[in-house]
């Protein structure tokens, strides 16, 4: 058994990510809506954030209580969505068990959804339509790929519980 070292790839993925944006002269935000305080969210949030000044990506965190209503965050949401500005958009899970997270990913458009959570997104991804992967997915491509260990004619199984990772 081999150990895989995805941080030192993560690294180098993110200096190409540079490279790329720098030669295209793009200028992308990212925007995280954060609805609570969930501290193991705050370690997403910040890894998200460090990788956007690492590539040259502006980050933008939305912060809103947990108390907010439906309609008013939808409102809020919507205003973000609607902002050119916003290259891509990501509700960070999870949000309070009040909030259905569908009622929220759903607003997101294809074209902004980075985690690919949207009910839009996932459809075009099991359909193969799909032209971004869900980052979990691409990084395991990725790191398989990295480390040269074909998947073809293999059962691979992937393990997890919650809808990020499986």
């Amino acid at each position: 058994m081999k150990l895989l070292d995805g941080k030192k790839l993560s690294e180098k993925i993110l200096g190409n990510i540079k490279g790329e944006i720098k030669k295209r002269k793009l200028k992308l935000t990212l925007a995280v809506i954060q609805v609570g305080e969930n501290p193991v969210s705050q370690i997403f949030i910040n890894q998200k954030k460090k990788a956007c000044e690492k590539t040259g990506i502006n980050f933008k965190l939305f912060k809103f209580p947990a108390k907010i209503s439906v309609l008013e965050l939808k409102k809020e949401i919507d205003k973000i969505v609607q902002n050119p500005a916003n290259s891509g958009i990501i509700i960070q899970l999870p949000v309070p068990k009040k909030f259905l997270p569908e009622e929220f990913l759903n607003l997101i458009p294809e074209e902004k959804d980075i985690d690919v959570l949207s009910e839009r997104s996932l459809g075009k991804f099991y359909q193969r339509c799909l032209k971004i992967l869900p980052p979990t997915v691409n990084g395991i491509l990725k790191l398989l790929k990295n480390y040269k260990i074909g998947s073809i004619g293999k059962n691979v199984v992937i393990v997890g519980a919650g809808r990020l990772v499986g």
